[in-house]
């Protein structure tokens, strides 16, 4: 794969083996039609780099298709065990699985998409856009909208609407700027009923991190059975957790229910003060 005999720059192999191992994001293995077709590429160059690829352990063959490799997910792995906030949510997120039965996922937003970092639970089973190392787009779902609602307007990415996958999804400005309202109003919660795929219900909290991302956390399950505000609540408090462990910031006491104030108390003073934030967010028993 040298470039004196291809006369290409390393910049334009770069490029190339970039498009190849980007044409499979997303997909189950590939055949070589298949990959030169998702990259764009002359089958004999995409045969020719996927070789070396294989050698590199970059890409696994079988037959006649092709995946990408254990280095892929070595790399993977040693990209996301070194954040903190990644660290901070794992044990969050499978305390949170254990708890409701539903299928928890830490996302990041990467340019007008949202991408799963991390998964605990099955359900949907059969869903490859909500496995790790998925893309979703941003307005199509919860984590979406909530890490909108919550940066300043000049950091959002380019806004796309695509097909509508259902009736459901949020497919115009209008409705974008009603759903980020709502999501203000539950103190920065958003919520998509139906709107990626019918039968699922999303509920998603950003996670604030000072590592120039921004990160998401958010819980899925079966529409006809989530109880939506008791979600609402979980992912809020386990949101301001994993932000808390990620800071180094000492976990909050839990007062007993008498020294508390009461559920009315906190909504009127959430409202009538600063915006919600995992300090001042009322604790929920």
């Amino acid at each position: 794969m040298a470039t004196a005999r291809t006369g290409e720059t390393p910049t334009a192999m770069i490029d190339r083996v970039a498009s190849i191992l980007e044409s499979f994001v997303g997909h189950r293995p590939l055949t070589l039609a298949e990959v030169a077709r998702g990259s764009g590429l002359p089958r004999s160059s995409a045969h020719r780099i996927l070789q070396r690829l294989v050698e590199l352990g970059w890409v696994e063959r079988n037959e006649f298709k092709y995946a990408l490799g254990h280095r892929m997910f070595e790399l993977g792995t040693h990209f996301t065990r070194q954040r903190s906030v990644h660290r901070a949510a794992l044990p969050v997120m499978t305390e949170l699985h254990r708890r409701t039965g539903l299928t928890a996922h830490l996302s990041m937003l990467t340019g007008g998409e949202i991408l799963h970092l991390e998964r605990v639970g099955v359900w949907p089973g059969n869903a490859g856009e909500w496995s790790v190392g998925a893309r979703q787009p941003v307005v199509r779902t919860a984590a979406g909208r909530a890490l909108l609602a919550a940066i300043r307007r000049d950091e959002w990415p380019e806004i796309v609407f695509g097909p509508a996958p259902t009736c459901y999804t949020v497919h115009s400005a209008g409705q974008l700027d009603r759903d980020l309202a709502r999501t203000r109003d539950r103190g920065g919660v958003a919520v998509d009923a139906q709107g990626c795929a019918l039968g699922v219900t999303v509920v998603a909290a950003p996670i604030a991190t000072g590592e120039g991302g921004h990160f998401a956390l958010s819980l899925c399950g079966p529409t006809t059975s989530i109880r939506t505000e008791a979600v609402i609540a979980d992912i809020r408090r386990a949101a301001a957790a994993v932000w808390r462990q990620a800071s180094g910031i000492p976990p909050l006491r839990v007062r007993p229910w008498e020294d508390r104030p009461s559920a009315s108390f906190a909504r009127t003073t959430r409202a009538v003060g600063a915006p919600w934030s995992p300090d001042t967010a009322p604790l929920v028993g």
